[in-house]
């Protein structure tokens, strides 16, 4: 126990009332926009813009999609690039997206794919 007491003394000798204050402000952004990003909503639209077209895809079924350069793979309501020709491999790294407006893009080839959500899918009226 008095092992324990001798730790907490040096903590509080090494750090002050204001380190605790910044990591108590950094702790609340921290958890605040870890709560907003999980509960952006889930598109169900794959938006791919490749060689000067767009390509629209449902996030709805699973499937491959090969172009030229790169492979393209949806499961399950999210996306990602499985394989792509570029040297750093950034687009691959950046792993499934799910959410809406999140993108992957691939600089060499000129490739963007973005979730998005089906706007036939929403009863609104604009005045």
């Amino acid at each position: 126990m008095n092992g324990c007491l001798r730790r907490v003394n040096i903590l509080f000798k090494v750090f002050k009332a204001g380190d605790f204050l910044i990591l108590a402000i950094f702790s609340v952004i921290l958890f605040i926009s870890l709560s907003i990003y999980l509960n952006l909503p889930s598109g169900d639209i794959l938006k791919i813009d490749y060689q000067n077209q767009t390509i629209k895809y449902s996030l709805n079924q699973n499937k491959k999609i090969d172009l030229e350069n790169l492979s393209i793979e949806i499961n399950m309501g999210k996306a990602r690039i499985r394989h792509s020709n570029c040297k750093n491999q950034y687009c691959v790294m950046q792993g499934w997206i799910s959410h809406i407006n999140q993108s992957i893009i691939c600089v060499p080839n000129l490739f963007k794919m973005t979730i998005s959500q089906n706007m036939d899918a929403h009863d609104s009226t604009n005045y």
